[in-house]
C-alpha cells in the first residue's frame, strides 16, 4: 500500500508561461497546427496566383506557405500566452497556493477557489516537461508542479515514482 504523498506549491504567472514554452515545441498538435495553416496558405497562394509553373514558383510558394505556418503558430501562441496571463489569477484557482496530494485514490488538488480528485484512469499522461511535472487531464488541461517547489531532487524523483506507478497500476 502506498503512503499518501503531499507537495505544497505556490503557481505564478511565469511558470504557466515557461511551462507552455517548453510543452508547445513537444506536442504533436503544435505541428499538426503548422501543416494546416502552411496547407491553408499555400491553397490561397493558389487561388491568388495560379498553380506554380516553375521549380522556383514551387519553391517559393512551399517557403511561403511553411513561413505562414510558423508566424500562424506563433501568433496563437502569443495569443494565447496573453490569455493565460490575463485570465490566470488566484481567484479562479490557476495561480497561488495550490496543495497536491499522491494517493491510491488519484491527485488531489486544493486551492483557495476549488478542491477536486482526479482519478488516476482520467489522468492521460504524467511527465517532466522542462523544469515542471505534468498531469495532462485532457488534451489542453493540465496540473503544473514546478520541479523547485520540492525540497530536494530526491522527493522530487520519490514523488514522480509514485505518481506514475499508482497511474499505471490504475489506468
Amino acid at each position: 500500500m502506498h503512503k499518501p504523498m503531499k507537495i505544497e506549491i505556490e503557481l505564478r504567472r511565469r511558470d504557466l508561461i515557461l511551462f507552455n514554452l517548453a510543452l508547445i515545441p513537444r506536442m504533436r498538435s503544435t505541428y499538426i497546427t503548422i501543416v494546416l495553416i502552411a496547407t491553408g496558405a499555400f491553397i490561397y497562394f493558389c487561388f491568388q496566383y495560379g498553380i506554380p509553373a516553375t521549380k522556383e514558383d514551387w519553391l517559393v510558394a512551399l517557403t511561403a506557405s511553411l513561413a505562414g505556418g510558423i508566424c500562424g503558430m506563433v501568433a496563437g501562441t502569443i495569443f494565447s500566452m496573453l490569455f493565460i496571463v490575463f485570465s490566470s489569477s488566484a481567484s479562479n484557482g490557476v495561480l497561488g497556493s495550490h496543495q497536491f496530494e499522491i494517493s491510491p485514490d488519484g491527485l488531489r488538488e486544493k486551492t483557495m477557489a476549488n478542491e477536486g480528485l482526479n482519478k488516476w484512469c482520467s489522468i492521460q499522461e504524467i511527465r517532466t516537461v522542462g523544469p515542471y511535472l505534468l498531469f495532462r487531464i485532457s488534451a489542453f488541461l493540465f496540473h503544473v508542479i514546478p520541479i523547485k517547489s520540492f525540497e530536494n531532487k530526491k522527493a522530487f524523483l520519490e514523488f514522480e515514482k509514485m505518481a506514475k506507478d499508482l497511474w499505471r497500476e490504475h489506468a
